[in-house]
């Protein structure tokens, strides 16, 4: 016994577009595509920057090593945490400044 099986499929595309992102959109992005690579950056600039600072520019003041210290670890800790580059950069750039500031006066 032959039996036939006929369907009729509709076939059916759907097409998404999406709307024009903004340049910062774009840039945070493509950042947190990248965050391998940045990240290990932020950590070789940190680190070396953080240090002189603390050698050359805080030696004898707790509060200028506090400066220092804090904002660095806690950037660090945010990578370990893996949280947003956006916070990250911020905080990393907040470390920096604190510590060029410490190590020019």
């Amino acid at each position: 016994m032959e039996t036939l099986i006929t369907s009729n499929h509709t076939k059916s595309t759907i097409k998404l577009v999406k709307a024009e992102s903004t340049t910062a959109s774009a840039f945070w992005d493509t950042i947190e595509f990248n965050r391998f690579g940045i990240i290990s950056m932020l950590v070789v600039i940190l680190g070396c920057i953080g240090g002189i600072a603390a050698a050359y520019g805080a030696q004898d003041n707790a509060l200028k090593i506090a400066l220092i210290a804090f904002p660095t670890i806690i950037s660090l800790a945010l990578v370990l945490a893996v949280a947003p580059m956006r916070a990250i950069i911020y905080l990393s750039s907040v470390a920096i400044i604190l510590d060029l500031i410490i190590l020019i006066f």
